[in-house]
Parts: C-alpha cells; structure tokens; sequence
C-alpha cells in the first residue's frame, strides 16, 4: 500500500517538478551594452541552463580618413546590424563562461570620397587632372557573417542586474567598389585604374576578420 502511495506521489508531483525546473531555466532578459561594433539593446531567452539564445541590434556611425594605392579618401564607416546569438555554458552552477557562436546580419560599410586640392589624381603612379571631380570608393562586408566568441554574463541562472562582456570576431570578405570618372579613365588609362582598385581591395581583404569586444548591462527576469 506504502509503494502505491509512494508511486501515486511520484505521479502527480513530477510534472510540477518538470514544470517548475523548466520555468527556471527559460527566464527572459534584456540588456543594453557597447562595443567595437556599436551601441545596441537586445533580448535573450533562456532555453535551458545551459543555453541561452539572443536577438540584437547594433549600430554606430563614424567619419575617419584612409588612403589606399595613391589616393587619400574622407571616409565614413556606417555598422548598422542585427545579431542572433547561441550562448553555450558548460558549467553555469559554477563559472557563467560561456561560448557564443552566432551571425551578424546587416549592410556596414566603409564609403570615402577622395578629392583634390592640388588638381590631379595620381592613379597607379599616373598623374592625371582631377576637372574637378571625385573618385568614390565603398567597401561593403556581406550580409551574413559569422561569429565566434568567448564571455561571462547572460547566464540562464542569473536574476536580476549583472554585467556581460563579450570577445569574439566575425568573418566577412568585403567586396570593394570603385567609381571612377569616365574622362580621369580616359587619362589614366584602365588598366591603371584597375591596379588601383585591386590595391584597395587588397587592403579591404585585412578586415575580414571584425574584432568585436562588448560590454553590457543586462537585467533578467
């Protein structure tokens, strides 16, 4: 009678068990942080105690000068992008390190515009006369990038306020476009124009690998 009661028990507590170990591990946070890939929110939702998924946005603008080849460029960088995160702990009761893997989505991009105040351009080594006119350049990463990285914080057993940082790199081959026109074409000739080109995007394959360190303030339901 005892062992029938015992398992009657076992019956009728397990699902609350079940249910309540489960409203444990899917708590919901929000966070807002800042790093090498900008300003942004997000919110995360914890699957079980060991895994948590994220959904972000992050975005910055800033004006910064660069040369490639022989032309010098005002340039201004535009990130401007989404992120869906997988945060994997392997021991959440005792460390709240985790490793993330997951994807940037969005269009950041480097653009300049190179001018002249002297009244020539030198393409490839060829001096030619700028009329007036600028050559525009734009380095375009692709609209899905992979990400890897390591961090602490966004733990699923967390409540509450605490701190998260994040150090990883997404993975992206930028692709280069060249504006140049027609008559300072004409005057340096295409395959000079061409050799420049392929110097700036030489120069754009060095940032396929994006550095991203972040930090942020989270706070878990």
């Amino acid at each position: 009678m005892m062992n029938h009661i015992k398992y009657f028990a076992i019956l009728i507590l397990s699902p609350l068990l079940f249910i309540s170990a489960t409203a444990q591990a899917q708590p919901v946070e929000i966070y807002g942080g800042a790093g090498t890939d900008g300003v942004g929110i997000g919110a995360g939702y914890a699957i079980n105690s060991h895994v948590n998924a994220r959904a972000e946005i992050d975005g910055f603008r800033l004006s910064h000068g660069f040369s490639a080849g022989d032309l010098d460029y005002d340039g201004k960088i535009t990130l401007i992008h989404g992120g869906l995160f997988g945060d994997f702990f392997p021991a959440p009761s005792l460390l709240p390190v985790r490793v993330t893997a997951g994807v940037l989505l969005g269009g950041d991009n480097l653009s300049g515009t190179a001018t002249s105040n002297s009244g020539t351009y030198t393409i490839n080594g060829r001096a030619v006369a700028s009329n007036g006119e600028s050559i525009n350049a734009k380095l375009k990463y692709p609209a899905v990038r992979p990400y890897l990285g390591i961090g602490f914080g966004h733990s699923p057993l967390g409540h509450g306020l605490s701190v998260a940082f994040d150090a990883g790199v997404a993975y992206g081959k930028p692709r280069v476009s060249f504006d140049v026109p027609a008559d300072i074409v004409a005057a340096a000739g295409q395959q000079n124009v061409n050799a420049e080109e392929a110097q700036l995007q030489s120069k754009a394959n060095r940032l396929r690998f994006y550095p991203v360190v972040k930090l942020s303030l989270v706070y878990r339901f």
